[in-house]
Protein backbone atom coordinates (compact mmCIF):
# COMPACT_ATOMS: atom_id res chain seq x y z
CA UNK A 1 0.00 0.00 0.00
CA UNK A 2 1.37 3.31 -0.85
CA UNK A 3 1.86 5.89 1.50
CA UNK A 4 0.13 9.43 1.05
CA UNK A 5 3.32 12.07 1.50
CA UNK A 6 2.74 14.96 2.88
CA UNK A 7 3.42 17.02 -0.32
CA UNK A 8 0.55 15.21 -2.14
CA UNK A 9 -1.53 15.76 0.89
CA UNK A 10 -1.43 19.42 1.10
CA UNK A 11 -2.46 19.11 -2.90
CA UNK A 12 -5.35 17.86 -2.10
CA UNK A 13 -6.67 19.73 0.67
CA UNK A 14 -5.89 22.66 -1.51
CA UNK A 15 -7.81 21.57 -4.40
CA UNK A 16 -10.63 20.47 -2.33
CA UNK A 17 -10.79 23.76 -0.43
CA UNK A 18 -10.93 25.16 -4.09
CA UNK A 19 -13.72 23.35 -4.76
CA UNK A 20 -15.76 24.19 -1.87
CA UNK A 21 -14.98 27.67 -2.86
CA UNK A 22 -15.72 27.81 -6.49
CA UNK A 23 -19.14 25.72 -5.65
CA UNK A 24 -22.47 27.49 -4.88
CA UNK A 25 -23.76 27.29 -1.86
CA UNK A 26 -26.96 25.83 -0.92
CA UNK A 27 -29.22 26.37 1.49
CA UNK A 28 -30.60 23.44 3.43
CA UNK A 29 -34.53 22.32 2.61
CA UNK A 30 -37.52 24.48 3.62
CA UNK A 31 -39.95 23.33 5.95
CA UNK A 32 -43.18 24.95 4.39
CA UNK A 33 -44.77 26.08 1.24
CA UNK A 34 -43.14 28.89 -0.92
CA UNK A 35 -45.38 31.03 -1.97
CA UNK A 36 -44.43 31.73 -5.77
CA UNK A 37 -46.69 34.75 -6.66
CA UNK A 38 -45.64 36.85 -4.36
CA UNK A 39 -44.94 39.75 -7.02
CA UNK A 40 -48.32 39.20 -8.14
CA UNK A 41 -50.05 40.08 -4.80
CA UNK A 42 -47.76 42.79 -3.68
CA UNK A 43 -47.87 44.57 -6.97
CA UNK A 44 -51.47 44.16 -7.22
CA UNK A 45 -51.61 46.43 -3.52
CA UNK A 46 -48.87 48.70 -4.54
CA UNK A 47 -50.84 49.45 -7.53
CA UNK A 48 -53.81 51.03 -5.90
CA UNK A 49 -51.80 53.02 -3.35
CA UNK A 50 -51.45 56.36 -3.48
CA UNK A 51 -50.17 59.76 -1.71
CA UNK A 52 -51.86 61.63 -4.04
CA UNK A 53 -54.63 63.31 -1.43
CA UNK A 54 -57.64 64.61 -2.42
CA UNK A 55 -57.49 68.68 -1.20
CA UNK A 56 -60.60 68.20 0.65
CA UNK A 57 -59.97 65.51 2.79
CA UNK A 58 -56.20 67.20 3.36
CA UNK A 59 -57.90 70.40 4.40
CA UNK A 60 -60.68 68.61 6.50
CA UNK A 61 -60.61 65.16 7.13
CA UNK A 62 -63.77 64.19 6.09
CA UNK A 63 -64.42 61.91 3.25
CA UNK A 64 -66.29 63.02 0.41
CA UNK A 65 -67.17 59.34 -1.21
CA UNK A 66 -64.54 59.94 -4.37
CA UNK A 67 -61.15 58.95 -2.06
CA UNK A 68 -59.25 55.40 -2.21
CA UNK A 69 -61.40 52.99 -1.17
CA UNK A 70 -59.26 50.43 1.20
CA UNK A 71 -62.32 47.40 0.00
CA UNK A 72 -60.82 47.05 -3.06
CA UNK A 73 -57.40 45.44 -1.77
CA UNK A 74 -59.42 42.58 -1.40
CA UNK A 75 -59.76 42.04 -5.28
CA UNK A 76 -56.20 40.96 -5.51
CA UNK A 77 -56.70 39.27 -2.02
CA UNK A 78 -59.34 36.73 -3.18
CA UNK A 79 -58.36 34.28 0.08
CA UNK A 80 -59.40 36.56 2.32
CA UNK A 81 -62.90 38.31 3.33
CA UNK A 82 -64.32 40.53 6.02
CA UNK A 83 -66.40 39.08 8.89
CA UNK A 84 -69.94 38.87 7.87
CA UNK A 85 -71.58 41.99 9.20
CA UNK A 86 -68.85 44.23 8.85
CA UNK A 87 -66.58 45.86 6.15
CA UNK A 88 -63.12 47.69 6.56
CA UNK A 89 -62.81 51.83 6.74
CA UNK A 90 -60.32 54.34 7.56
CA UNK A 91 -60.09 57.98 8.29
CA UNK A 92 -57.06 60.23 7.66
CA UNK A 93 -55.65 61.68 10.77
CA UNK A 94 -54.01 64.88 10.21
CA UNK A 95 -51.19 66.22 12.45
CA UNK A 96 -48.63 69.18 12.95
CA UNK A 97 -45.90 65.95 11.20
CA UNK A 98 -47.93 64.82 8.70
CA UNK A 99 -51.29 62.39 7.92
CA UNK A 100 -51.78 58.97 7.88
CA UNK A 101 -55.13 56.58 7.17
CA UNK A 102 -56.40 55.17 10.61
CA UNK A 103 -57.85 51.81 9.58
CA UNK A 104 -60.80 50.15 11.12
CA UNK A 105 -63.46 47.95 10.66
CA UNK A 106 -67.19 49.02 10.53
CA UNK A 107 -70.20 47.38 11.07
CA UNK A 108 -72.33 47.26 7.47
CA UNK A 109 -75.27 48.82 8.97
CA UNK A 110 -73.24 51.94 10.11
CA UNK A 111 -72.38 54.82 8.06
CA UNK A 112 -68.89 55.38 6.92
CA UNK A 113 -66.51 57.01 9.40
CA UNK A 114 -65.82 60.98 8.56
CA UNK A 115 -63.71 61.22 11.69
CA UNK A 116 -62.23 59.52 14.35
CA UNK A 117 -65.06 60.12 17.35
CA UNK A 118 -67.06 57.81 14.48
CA UNK A 119 -65.00 54.94 15.25
CA UNK A 120 -67.05 53.87 18.98
CA UNK A 121 -67.37 50.45 18.87
CA UNK A 122 -64.58 48.55 20.91
CA UNK A 123 -61.93 46.78 19.31
CA UNK A 124 -62.76 47.15 15.54
CA UNK A 125 -59.22 49.12 15.52
CA UNK A 126 -58.07 45.86 15.30
CA UNK A 127 -58.82 45.69 11.53
CA UNK A 128 -57.48 42.30 11.35
CA UNK A 129 -59.52 40.32 14.02
CA UNK A 130 -61.86 41.12 11.42
CA UNK A 131 -60.61 39.79 8.31
CA UNK A 132 -61.60 35.83 7.63
CA UNK A 133 -58.77 33.63 5.69
CA UNK A 134 -59.42 30.84 3.29
CA UNK A 135 -57.43 28.01 4.92
CA UNK A 136 -54.91 27.71 2.78
CA UNK A 137 -51.20 28.61 3.06
CA UNK A 138 -51.67 31.14 -0.12
CA UNK A 139 -54.48 32.63 2.14
CA UNK A 140 -51.96 33.20 5.36
CA UNK A 141 -49.21 34.93 3.00
CA UNK A 142 -51.93 37.13 1.63
CA UNK A 143 -53.07 38.14 5.25
CA UNK A 144 -49.60 38.74 6.24
CA UNK A 145 -49.01 41.14 3.33
CA UNK A 146 -52.38 42.70 3.97
CA UNK A 147 -51.28 43.31 7.43
CA UNK A 148 -47.88 44.79 6.36
CA UNK A 149 -48.84 47.27 3.87
CA UNK A 150 -52.63 47.57 3.98
CA UNK A 151 -52.24 51.12 5.58
CA UNK A 152 -49.22 52.91 3.47
CA UNK A 153 -51.13 55.23 1.43
CA UNK A 154 -52.18 59.00 1.68
CA UNK A 155 -49.43 59.14 4.20
CA UNK A 156 -47.05 62.48 4.48
CA UNK A 157 -44.58 63.62 5.45
CA UNK A 158 -43.68 62.36 9.26
CA UNK A 159 -45.93 59.43 8.22
CA UNK A 160 -43.62 58.35 5.39
CA UNK A 161 -41.53 56.21 8.07
CA UNK A 162 -44.10 53.50 7.13
CA UNK A 163 -42.27 52.24 3.99
CA UNK A 164 -42.37 48.20 4.03
CA UNK A 165 -41.74 46.61 1.24
CA UNK A 166 -42.28 43.21 1.01
CA UNK A 167 -39.64 41.36 -0.78
CA UNK A 168 -40.64 38.57 -2.86
CA UNK A 169 -37.70 37.42 -4.44
CA UNK A 170 -33.55 37.94 -5.83
CA UNK A 171 -35.28 40.23 -8.86
CA UNK A 172 -36.82 42.36 -5.51
CA UNK A 173 -33.69 42.75 -4.27
CA UNK A 174 -31.90 43.72 -7.22
CA UNK A 175 -34.47 46.38 -7.56
CA UNK A 176 -34.00 48.15 -4.15
CA UNK A 177 -30.34 47.72 -4.50
CA UNK A 178 -31.01 49.92 -8.27
CA UNK A 179 -33.21 52.65 -6.57
CA UNK A 180 -30.50 53.00 -3.81
CA UNK A 181 -27.35 53.47 -5.80
CA UNK A 182 -29.63 56.53 -7.91
CA UNK A 183 -29.06 58.93 -5.06
CA UNK A 184 -32.31 60.28 -5.70
CA UNK A 185 -33.44 59.29 -1.76
CA UNK A 186 -30.61 58.60 0.85
CA UNK A 187 -27.71 56.95 0.90
CA UNK A 188 -26.56 54.02 -1.37
CA UNK A 189 -25.71 50.82 0.41
CA UNK A 190 -21.78 49.99 1.16
CA UNK A 191 -19.44 47.62 0.63
CA UNK A 192 -20.24 45.29 3.40
CA UNK A 193 -23.83 46.04 3.18
CA UNK A 194 -23.35 44.82 -0.45
CA UNK A 195 -21.68 41.70 0.87
CA UNK A 196 -24.25 40.84 3.03
CA UNK A 197 -27.35 41.41 0.37
CA UNK A 198 -25.39 39.57 -2.07
CA UNK A 199 -25.09 36.39 0.77
CA UNK A 200 -29.22 36.94 1.38
CA UNK A 201 -30.84 32.78 0.72
CA UNK A 202 -34.43 31.66 1.46
CA UNK A 203 -35.87 35.27 -0.13
CA UNK A 204 -39.54 33.62 -1.38
CA UNK A 205 -42.21 34.05 1.38
CA UNK A 206 -42.88 30.66 2.94
CA UNK A 207 -46.01 29.81 5.10
CA UNK A 208 -46.34 26.12 7.30
CA UNK A 209 -49.81 25.07 8.78
CA UNK A 210 -49.16 23.51 12.17
CA UNK A 211 -52.02 21.83 13.97
CA UNK A 212 -53.70 25.26 14.97
CA UNK A 213 -51.43 28.04 13.97
CA UNK A 214 -49.91 29.24 11.03
CA UNK A 215 -46.42 30.49 10.71
CA UNK A 216 -45.34 32.70 7.81
CA UNK A 217 -42.03 33.87 7.02
CA UNK A 218 -41.76 36.98 4.78
CA UNK A 219 -37.92 39.28 4.44
CA UNK A 220 -39.10 43.32 4.25
CA UNK A 221 -37.16 46.21 3.22
CA UNK A 222 -37.35 50.07 5.16
CA UNK A 223 -34.84 53.08 4.19
CA UNK A 224 -34.59 53.07 7.77
CA UNK A 225 -33.67 49.56 8.97
CA UNK A 226 -32.65 47.51 6.10
CA UNK A 227 -33.66 43.78 5.45
CA UNK A 228 -35.38 41.99 8.02
CA UNK A 229 -36.92 38.31 8.26
CA UNK A 230 -39.99 38.80 9.73
CA UNK A 231 -41.62 35.52 11.42
CA UNK A 232 -45.58 35.58 11.89
CA UNK A 233 -47.51 33.02 14.06
CA UNK A 234 -51.16 33.20 13.27
CA UNK A 235 -53.61 31.20 14.51
CA UNK A 236 -55.80 29.37 12.11
CA UNK A 237 -59.01 29.33 13.58
CA UNK A 238 -61.04 32.83 13.42
CA UNK A 239 -60.77 35.54 14.82
CA UNK A 240 -57.58 35.47 13.60
CA UNK A 241 -54.81 36.38 16.27
CA UNK A 242 -51.47 37.34 15.67
CA UNK A 243 -49.96 35.09 18.59
CA UNK A 244 -46.72 36.31 17.57
CA UNK A 245 -44.09 38.68 15.46
CA UNK A 246 -40.28 37.84 15.37
CA UNK A 247 -37.77 39.71 13.71
CA UNK A 248 -34.39 39.77 12.22
CA UNK A 249 -32.38 42.29 10.85
CA UNK A 250 -30.52 40.57 7.98
CA UNK A 251 -29.10 43.90 6.29
CA UNK A 252 -28.74 46.44 8.74
CA UNK A 253 -29.04 50.28 6.63
CA UNK A 254 -30.42 53.69 7.36
CA UNK A 255 -30.74 56.11 4.19
CA UNK A 256 -30.04 59.19 6.51
CA UNK A 257 -32.66 61.03 5.39
CA UNK A 258 -34.48 62.96 8.15
CA UNK A 259 -38.35 64.61 8.15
Amino acid sequence: MKKITPFVLVIFLTLSFACQALAPQTSPPRDGIVITNCAEVVHGMRGMQTNDIPQTLYETGIKQGDEFDINDYFQVLPNLSMQQGYTIDYVLIPDSLGSFPLIAARPTDQAAYSTEADIKEQGVRDYWKYVEINDVEQGYFEFTTFYILSSEFYLVWHANYHDAEVVCDREAVDAIVAERETGDFGASFDKEQMKQIKALQNIEPLVKLTGTNAVVEVIIFSKWGGFYRMTYTISRSFPHEILDIQQENLVPYDCGILF
